[in-house]
């Protein structure tokens, strides 16, 4: 319906009142034809269940199936949070969502791990890191992944210590090489990696490791101290062989 009202002295404008066109939705721009080749050589098509929220594999009904290699506890995951959440119709922009709740509940387990190890109470602090991990491997898919790493990799590197204090140094090791390979930058992985190949008595190794932490930080404090360690050790190894 059409007609024209007066707005101002001397004004007429005509308005339309009947209903308005949906606005044009804009479409998205054809994939790079070279993504799409690479795409498509990587499609790997997968036989899999979905039970509600829950995906499993579909000859072997498992979420985690060992014999296809398959996993999916992460698409679970962000299944169960979508369907938890109807008001979330797709996941938000990582760079504006992060869980202060879980981040502040990871932080408070921390530092009681912190003070576990504090006090010596090694066992006790393994056990708090390791609920601290768990709560940070829980956030949703969608949250900035340099807030997972740099959560994960300080736990971990803590309970590599905490590791080496009960002596447990193939447990060390696995947790400093996991710190390694999510902050390859962070000198002090490297020393936890060292430390861990101290107690393994693997020297050269362990020498090697703190080498490339000091490539990061020449003047590291902590991993001058403890290349001199090393170095201390192997000498007297080397004159009581000779003795």
């Amino acid at each position: 319906m059409s007609h024209s009202h007066s707005h101002a002295p001397g004004e007429n404008h005509s308005h339309s009142h009947g209903p308005q066109p949906p606005p044009q939705r804009r479409m998205p721009a054809p994939p790079d034809p070279a993504i799409q080749v690479l795409i498509d050589a990587q499609y790997d098509p997968v036989d899999l269940k979905v039970d509600g929220s829950i995906v499993r594999c579909g000859p072997h009904n498992a979420v985690v199936c060992k014999a296809c290699n398959l996993d999916f506890c992460r698409l679970t995951q962000l299944a169960t949070i979508l369907t938890q959440n109807p008001n979330i119709i797709v996941p938000p922009p990582s760079n504006i969502m992060t869980n202060k709740i879980l981040s502040t509940m990871v932080k408070k387990i921390k530092e009681e791990g912190n003070s576990n190890f504090k006090a010596g109470q090694f066992d006790q602090a393994v056990i708090q890191y390791t609920v601290a991990a768990n709560r940070a491997q829980s956030r949703a898919p969608w949250e900035l992944s340099g807030v997972l790493r740099e959560e994960m990799s300080t736990i971990l590197a803590n309970r590599s210590a905490s590791f080496a204090g009960c002596h447990d140094y193939i447990s060390a090791l696995a947790d400093a090489e996991a710190v390694v390979e999510m902050r390859k930058n962070w000198p002090k992985a490297y020393l936890r990696k060292a430390k861990a190949l101290r107690g393994l008595e693997e020297l050269e190794e362990a020498l090697d490791a703190l080498a490339i932490g000091l490539s990061l930080e020449p003047e590291n404090k902590e991993l001058l101290e403890f290349k001199a360690d090393i170095k201390k050790f192997q000498k007297t190894l080397d004159e009581t062989t000779k003795a």
